[in-house]
């Protein structure tokens, strides 16, 4: 089964680039959408006129219209389990599955109770099937669905700090370490949502919204949160095939463990400006955050700089990946980057991979394999 994956998506009908398959540098890149059996990307807003916003420093929507747009541009299915999912309540997610069901996009990660929330999504191809999930850990306060209330699928995280008092003394403002891990009692019920899913389907892939975007992690904590690889691990020993992360607004790393791959971050592919989304809102005051301390550094390098990932799912030898590097312009929309671009995109995806499985290699045509470390 092959599938084209990619990251953040947000449609508001704006004006796109000619699309074309020439791959010339700064060519629109919404073709290598085309050609798997599958198209899967990560839905970041909800569709949706209606609702009340929620009191939170970045809460965005785009018009209903998106759904055939998602769907002329490709995509077959779509993750709905993520921190703005809800930002116009329920009735913005009614809105939103109203909307993808007329186009013929398939859904999975919200629903009236946490059942139907963290239900699969089954798609035939051939004579295989897909389970797909959708989690989300970066989770605001009431988004999660529960069994008498509206929401998403979400797995919690646990989080505390550990700081030395001598080494802060000598190096003020320096954050704290932040340990985290995933709520025990949300990884068991997933873990058996996802074998009863192994057992009735050929593949089961999840899509995870989690991590932390990278102007607010502090290098010398790594890329990754703690919780990210343990609970990823766990979920593929229950029987998941693939993991597909997303949140952090940035290329992170991929690693094969046992039969399953996992894909950390897969950044962003088209973030078009909507209602809420504005160069200050990161730090606009509102009344939930009237004095907001961060600087806007999300609009950066890693920002720009994403990948469409090809990967295929393979009953005997698990899973393999190849990532074709993109860019966004500086209307965050998907272009093809220059040669240059592209192999600087490619030695950065290895480089933070070798860091999780030192036998990792990505080939020039951005081919991902394993091979015996020296």
């Amino acid at each position: 089964m092959d599938l084209t994956i990619v990251g953040d998506v947000v449609v508001s009908g704006r004006p796109r680039n000619a699309p074309n398959a020439d791959g010339r540098p700064g060519s629109s890149a919404f073709p290598l959408l085309r050609g798997g059996d599958l198209t899967i990307g990560n839905l970041e807003a909800a569709l949706t006129e209606s609702g009340q916003r929620a009191e939170k420093l970045v809460a965005i929507r785009t018009p209903r219209s998106g759904a055939a747009e998602l769907a002329a541009m490709g995509f077959d299915l779509m993750s709905l389990a993520t921190n703005h999912a809800m930002d116009y309540g329920a009735v913005g997610m009614r809105d939103t599955v109203a909307a993808l069901d007329a186009a013929g996009v398939a859904h999975a990660g919200f629903g009236e109770s946490i059942a139907e929330a963290s239900r699969p999504r089954t798609v035939v191809v051939g004579d295989d099937t897909l389970a797909f999930l959708s989690f989300c850990s970066a989770l605001p306060l009431g988004y999660n669905a529960t069994t008498d209330r509206a929401g998403i699928a979400a797995i919690r995280v646990r989080q505390s700090f550990e700081f030395d008092s001598g080494f802060l003394d000598e190096t003020p403002g320096t954050p704290p370490f932040v340990h985290s891990t995933a709520h025990e009692s949300d990884v068991g019920a997933a873990e058996q949502i996802v074998r009863k899913a192994k057992a009735d389907n050929t593949f089961v892939a999840i899509a995870l919204h989690w991590g932390v975007p990278f102007c607010y992690l502090p290098s010398a904590q790594g890329p990754l949160a703690q919780y990210q690889q343990p609970l990823a691990r766990r979920l593929i020993d229950a029987g998941a095939d693939l993991i597909i992360g997303h949140h952090p607004h940035c290329l992170h790393p991929a690693e094969f463990y046992d039969n399953g791959l996992i894909l950390y971050s897969t950044g962003n592919f088209v973030f078009d400006w909507s209602d809420g989304w504005d160069t200050e809102s990161m730090v606009a005051q509102n009344d939930a955050h009237p004095a907001a301390p961060y600087q806007p550094a999300l609009l950066e390098g890693p920002w720009f700089e994403s990948a469409v990932f090809r990967v295929t799912l393979d009953k005997q030898h698990g899973p393999t990946l190849r990532v074709a590097p993109i860019e966004l312009d500086a209307d965050s929309q998907p272009i093809m980057p220059s040669p240059a671009a592209s192999a600087s995109i490619l030695a950065a995806f290895e480089r933070s991979s070798r860091q999780l499985d030192p036998c990792v290699h990505v080939d020039s045509d951005g081919t991902v394999r394993r091979q015996p470390h020296p």
